[in-house]
């Protein structure tokens, strides 16, 4: 594989950290902790590396950064779901190490200095109406649902970031619960930031 090779990829994201809801780094601001453990899966509806076709790839990855993000050092782990091929999963790998091109992936690549090996385990994906669930494999488990006042009232907060790198639009909602058990990354949260997006990736960035 080149440097150019093109590849784009349209589908649902879902995401969780350990900041507060909303979570700081959206806006430039310090992470809730002044650290970032974040998690996010992505559910491919069609796109393609070169000549392979991605259409239904479902992947996940988690990212830890003692400190700011911008500060480095990170520690990082990629999860395939069996049902992907071996070239399938190949792309997915170039796309995490942000070797050619991708917004976030390019720019957390950037800034983590360990990576795992990468994992074929099993994903469970599901997202409906703002409520979402991934697990993967016993390694990570997040289940989301739409933030709500203490009255119960449901509210739907969205995000509008043009020149964001890891999505344009996104509904703010509520991690219930989040953790990750692998190696050295290590953590669990509850109540936490999340969010439900549909995404568009590619070469250039995120690009919708």
């Amino acid at each position: 594989m080149t440097n150019d090779t093109q590849w784009s990829f349209e589908g649902d994201y879902l995401t969780a950290c350990n900041c507060d809801w909303g979570c700081p780094c959206n806006f430039n601001a310090r992470p809730t902790q002044g650290n970032c453990n974040g998690f996010g899966a992505w559910r491919i509806e069609k796109g393609a590396f070169s000549e392979t076709k991605l259409d239904g790839v479902v992947f996940a990855a988690v990212w830890f950064f003692p400190g700011l993000v911008e500060e480095g050092n990170g520690t990082a782990a990629l999860y395939v779901d069996p049902k992907a091929t071996p070239e399938q999963r190949e792309a997915i790998e170039q796309i995490f190490l942000g070797k050619l091109g991708g917004g976030i992936f390019e720019v957390l690549a950037a800034m983590t200095t360990k990576f795992h090996p990468t994992q074929v385990a099993d994903i469970e994906f599901e997202v409906e109406d703002g409520k979402g669930r991934v697990k993967v494999g016993d390694i990570v488990e997040m289940e989301s649902d739409l933030l709500s006042y203490p009255d119960g009232t449901t509210i739907r907060p969205t995000f509008d970031l043009p020149h964001g790198i890891e999505f344009k639009t996104a509904l703010a909602t509520n991690a219930k619960r989040w953790w990750v058990r692998d190696d050295d990354l290590l953590g669990s949260y509850q109540d936490k930031y999340a969010a439900v997006a549909r995404v568009k990736f590619s070469n250039e960035g995120c690009v919708g």
